[in-house]
């Protein structure tokens, strides 16, 4: 997996300017468990049962098993819990996550029992959460990856003007030079850290990031002599992340100093995706359900800014060196911007449940997704060959599994149990890609996610034959590896940016009403 120079160069090219890269790609391609509170609570296994809005987000075949029309709205309170060598500061939110309406429409002509309408609002991911890592006497320091991204510019190119247009320079580069933090090499096209051989540092990062990924789904379905069920949908997506975030570093040499970088991206996206899905019955008790989600296709466009705060730094000519930044307009806000398109990756979802007449249901999907079939555009559509080339070697196909059990204990009161567990992407072991990955932009920070756990449970109420109330608890658990900048591009002194292992926890509930008519 170690990528030769000349490859990582050609990336720079292409993302280290300001794109996005493979993480940032990731990012928007993976989603949570999301849907009603009874579909959560039965662990998201609602492939093959139909007759719930979380079932039919993920097989659109189950708006046929409707035989009512339905509105439902959903809410949810959820606390992150994170747990490491990081202080978190947790904030619990509350969302309007889901709101659905389903139209039954019979037909008496035929096999085809109904024809089906439905609409769901659902939000599918949130980006909310804050945490902090620090350390003392680290061998690495960012200004040892910056003047590795460095190499290569020749000394005379920082005469020019204008070189946040030149996209054969990283901005993390123009900061570096700029804020005294790389010095100039033997070689007219080398760059060294301004530390001395062995100084150590002591780093300290900040991250903030808000956001979510929104669906609005669009559906229609069919009963064919209530056997077999079809159904197709029509996906809007709506994307939107914010992140801030400061990485600082005080030398610990005899001179002393340091710097902070500040980093600000704001990416907005919308996107539509295809599903198709078909539930067969072959017995009153079986079902079996087969669904295909297209990738969504995304327009992007990031706004970003960075901010480099040196201390204790003096210029060639004598004084302190003040900041640097990237460019900003008269008012102080961003104006650096790219758009691009990314593709997420197409998933399949097999799905089998077992319907024990009106006491109890038992029900599991299986769900495959590649994502090394992600891809990254410029908005003119031309190909971001060696960002796509590395998607391609570092990731691959995963697995999810979802499972539920639902037990009636009366007409009216339910109870709801569930499990899934969802694979990390990595084509190989995530402290090895740790050292490797290539974060796009200024932003030198990132993580790497592990395989999520969720565990679930919940209780339903029917008020009356109209109308009822579903509540669930979603406990969400996964190890992240967190890094203030790539570990191992071929230099020495890069070992030990590291910052550690947390565990990313949260507690969500839930309550969803619906009514029937």
């Amino acid at each position: 997996m170690k990528r030769n120079l000349l490859f990582i160069i050609a990336l720079f090219v292409c993302a280290l300017t300001f794109g996005q890269g493979e993480l940032d790609a990731y990012r928007y391609s993976s989603s949570d468990l999301s849907g009603t509170a009874r579909g959560q609570a039965m662990g998201g296994a609602f492939g093959a049962l139909g007759g719930d809005m979380t079932g039919v987000a993920i097989n659109p075949a189950g708006i046929g098993v409707y035989r009512s029309s339905e509105i439902v709205a959903n809410m949810s309170l959820t606390s992150p819990i994170i747990r490491g060598i990081t202080n978190s500061e947790s904030n619990t939110s509350f969302h309007f996550d889901n709101l659905s309406y389903v139209g039954y429409y019979p037909i008496i002509k035929g096999s085809m029992l109904s024809l089906n309408f439905g609409f769901n609002y659902n939000r599918i991911k949130s980006f909310d959460q804050r945490y902090s890592a620090s350390g003392s006497k680290m061998n690495a320091s960012l200004t040892d990856y910056m003047a590795y991204l460095t190499n290569g510019i020749n000394h005379s190119t920082w005469d020019n003007e204008n070189l946040y247009k030149n996209p054969n320079i990283p901005w993390l580069s123009i900061l570096a030079w700029d804020g005294y933090l790389i010095n100039p090499g033997n070689g007219n096209n080398d760059y060294s850290s301004l530390l001395d051989p062995g100084e150590q540092v002591s780093p300290n990062l900040k991250v903030s990031e808000k956001g979510q990924i929104e669906t609005y789904d669009f559906t229609i379905g069919s009963n064919i002599s209530n056997k077999f069920y079809w159904g197709a949908t029509i996906t809007i997506t709506e994307l939107s992340y914010l992140m801030n975030s400061s990485y600082d570093e005080s030398f610990l040499g005899p001179a002393g100093g340091g710097f902070t970088l500040e980093n600000f991206l704001k990416s907005e996206g919308s996107g539509i995706q295809f599903k198709a899905g078909i539930i067969y019955r072959p017995t009153d008790v079986l079902r079996l359900g087969l669904s295909y989600h297209s990738p969504t296709w995304y327009t992007m466009t990031d706004y970003f800014r960075a901010r480099l705060t040196p201390r204790g730094i003096y210029g060639n000519d004598g004084k302190l060196v003040e900041y640097t930044e990237t460019p900003t307009d008269d008012d102080n806000t961003t104006t650096a911007s790219t758009n691009y398109i990314l593709r997420t990756p197409g998933r399949w979802t097999l799905s089998a449940a077992a319907v024990l007449s009106t006491q109890a249901i038992l029900s599991l999907d299986y769900e495959i997704t590649n994502y090394a079939s992600m891809n990254l555009k410029d908005d003119n559509g031309n190909d971001w060959k060696d960002v796509n080339s590395i998607i391609n070697e570092d990731f691959k196909n995963t697995s999810t599994i979802r499972t539920g059990f639902e037990l009636r204990f009366t007409p009216q009161f339910s109870g709801r149990i569930g499990a899934a567990w969802s694979q990390n992407p990595y084509q190989s072991d995530i402290k090895s890609l740790g050292d490797i990955a290539l974060p796009a932009g200024t932003i030198p920070n990132y993580t790497l996610s592990d395989d999520v756990y969720y565990i679930t449970s919940g209780v339903g109420f029917r008020f009356t034959p109209q109308f009822y109330m579903d509540f669930a608890l979603v406990y969400r658990t996964q190890k992240d590896y967190l890094y203030y900048f790539p570990t191992d591009v071929g230099i020495p002194s890069l070992t030990d940016s590291f910052a550690g292992t947390f565990t990313n926890k949260t507690l969500k509930g839930l309550l969803t009403f619906g009514y029937k008519f």
